[in-house]
């Protein structure tokens, strides 16, 4: 084969698995924290659960996304990234089918559990693996689009539930619907997803190497080695990285479970909560891929940084939610913070640390976040004692107002070479 007919069959390939991997995670976002946040009132309300009994699922499903997320960092080193994918889409499918069928709490449990763990099996963290090695000279890019495309998801979801709920037969139709196209997908990841090859087209690997050394601008920070995990383990800026998306994912979990029910009572209609939503999941999905495009000349920590304020200011603003002025600032300052926070801290642990090791640290930050679990429920439970979630989503504010001065106050990591002991990631 030809260098031009090798780098062509390059870009052919790589662009087919990027819309796959993004098709489904479209898909699992449409599926788990975006849909059942709408779904809950409507099930609560024929099943007979209260509050904090339907919290719970939430916060199992998103305890169990964090539980799954070394898994896959595990598997892509030893099965790859194909069987990876299945595993993770046969658990969604089975999840959403329990869902479906479900007439007990202990159904819905079991099935927001399984659901949760194919979630962390499918998501980032075997995505980004193929991103970063078969993008490698433009990684932020890329990663932007992936996650505007998955967060797309998101947008779907509140109209797909009222959809089904109105035209398909109710709830039960919205996770039968789910479950179908999850097969389908499953289908063409058999069909596509691969390894990158180890050696790259020369043209592509000359860009790469460039762009690692002298970067796009001096003002964005990138390490020149790649890390060992332990190194990176070592450093107080991965941690503050991930407990930024922790707070944030705390806040974001318990605003998708409980901010529907919230607006409905402040008299808000069902109709302008479902639009509202939409539109925060609309800003949130353009977020990614403005910081995309930013990445390369904006350090991906005052991305961060205005992402937490962004995110103090929807949920201040949500928790006046009675009013046209308030829910369209929540859904600007949640869906922008949400969106930017998920992108920045992805980026920050690349341009830190380097691609070697970024399933091992992509999914230690994952596992650390399911301490966002807590959100769901603690909040059904403060909701049942005081009669509303106004404070519930003003001490969410608090809490990232608090970590933003942490962030502004974080430099970048000793680089690789510095370390005392050599970091070489694994090969």
């Amino acid at each position: 084969m030809t260098n031009g007919a090798e780098h062509t069959a390059f870009l052919r390939k790589r662009w087919a698995i990027f819309g796959v991997i993004s098709l489904y995670f479209f898909l699992i976002t449409a599926a788990t924290f975006s849909s059942l946040g709408v779904v809950l009132p409507f099930m609560i309300e024929e099943l007979g659960w209260s509050r904090l009994e339907a919290g719970t699922g939430f916060s199992l499903l998103a305890l169990m996304v964090g539980i799954a997320a070394p898994v896959p960092a595990y598997l892509l080193r030893r099965i790859g990234p194909k069987a990876t994918y299945l595993i993770g889409g046969m658990l969604v499918i089975l999840g959403t089918v329990l869902l479906a069928t479900t007439q007990s709490l202990i159904q819905y449990y079991i099935g927001a559990s399984i659901l949760g763990f194919g979630y962390g099996m499918c998501a980032s963290v075997p995505a980004i693996y193929l991103i970063t090695t078969w993008f490698p000279e433009r990684q932020a890019f890329v990663i932007g689009t992936y996650m505007t495309i998955g967060a797309a998801g998101g947008i779907a979801a509140p109209f797909m539930v009222t959809t089904a709920i109105g035209t398909l037969g109710g709830w039960p139709a919205h996770w039968w619907m789910l479950a179908g196209a999850m097969a389908f997908l499953s289908v063409l990841v058999l069909l596509i997803i691969r390894p990158a090859p180890v050696e790259i087209p020369a043209g592509i690997r000359k860009l790469t190497e460039a762009l690692r050394d002298v970067g796009d601008d001096d003002r964005v920070h990138r390490s020149r080695r790649d890390w060992t995990v332990r190194g990176v383990m070592r450093t107080p800026q991965y941690y503050i990285i991930v407990f930024s998306l922790t707070l944030i994912l705390l806040c974001s979990v318990t605003m998708n479970t409980w901010a529907f029910t919230h607006m409905m009572a402040l008299g808000v209609s069902t109709t302008m909560a479902a639009t509202v939503l939409s539109t925060q999941a609309v800003v949130n999905a353009l977020s990614r891929i403005v910081g995309g495009s930013l990445a390369n000349h904006v350090d991906p920590k005052w991305l961060l940084v205005s992402a937490l304020l962004s995110y103090v200011m929807g949920m201040v603003a949500l928790s006046f939610a009675d009013n046209p002025v308030a829910l369209w600032l929540f859904a600007l300052g949640d869906g922008y913070g949400f969106g930017m926070c998920y992108f920045a801290t992805t980026m920050l642990l690349v341009n830190y640390y380097g691609s070697k090791v970024n399933p091992e640290i992509l999914g230690g930050m994952n596992f650390i976040t399911t301490l966002a679990m807590i959100g769901p429920a603690l909040a059904g439970m403060i909701s049942d004692s005081i009669g509303g979630f106004v404070w519930v989503f003003r001490g969410c504010a608090v809490l990232l107002l608090v970590f933003s001065i942490i962030v502004i106050a974080m430099r970048p990591p000793k680089d690789a070479e510095d370390n005392p002991e050599p970091d070489v990631a694994p090969a």
